[in-house]
C-alpha cells in the first residue's frame, strides 16, 4: 500500500455523520439505513456505516451507559468519539468472510446520542494479507474521527 493515500470526505444521513475513505472508492448499493463502499471491482473490502440516533435529555450521560456495557473501548484524540473496536468470522454464500465492527458513539446537544456502526467485511483468506491490515487500519483511523452533525429532520 502506498505511504500517502488521498483521502475524500463522505457525507451521508442527511450530513448527520462525515468520515474520510480513499479516495478511489465508490459508493455501492445503498439505501435509507445504511451506505456502503469499497474500491472498483473489488471481491474482497466492504465498507458499510449506518447510523442510529437517540434523543434523550441526558445525552452524555446516556453515552456512557452505551459504552459502559461494551467490553472494551477507547476515546478518539481529535474528536472525542467514544469507539468499540471488535470482529469476527462469519460466512456469505458459503465463501468464509472476516468483518472488523467499529462503533463510534458521540452526543450532539442539547438531546442527541448518535452510534456510526461501521463494518469492512473481507473475504477471510485475505485477512493476514499485510494489504489488508494496512487498510483496516487506515479506516480504523478515519471512522474513530468521525464528525456527528445536526440537522434538522
Amino acid at each position: 500500500m502506498k505511504d500517502q493515500i488521498r483521502l475524500d470526505e463522505v457525507s451521508v444521513f442527511g450530513e448527520k455523520l462525515r468520515f474520510l475513505i480513499p479516495h478511489d472508492w465508490v459508493e455501492g448499493e445503498s439505501d435509507a439505513d445504511h451506505y456502503l463502499y469499497h474500491m472498483p471491482e473489488t471481491k474482497s473490502g466492504w465498507l458499510r456505516v449506518s447510523l442510529i440516533t437517540v434523543t434523550t435529555s441526558t445525552p452524555r450521560e446516556r453515552l456512557a451507559q452505551l459504552f459502559s456495557e461494551r467490553e472494551s473501548f477507547f476515546i478518539s484524540e481529535k474528536m472525542g468519539n467514544m469507539v468499540e473496536v471488535s470482529e469476527k468470522r462469519s460466512e456469505e454464500h458459503g465463501t468464509p468472510i472476516y468483518i472488523h465492527y467499529w462503533k463510534v458513539g458521540n452526543t450532539i446537544l442539547p438531546d442527541l446520542v448518535y452510534e456510526a456502526v461501521f463494518s469492512y467485511t473481507i473475504l477471510a483468506e485475505t485477512m493476514d494479507d499485510q494489504e489488508t491490515q494496512e487498510m483496516v487500519k487506515l479506516i480504523e483511523n478515519l471512522v474513530s474521527e468521525a464528525v456527528f452533525g445536526y440537522k434538522l429532520q
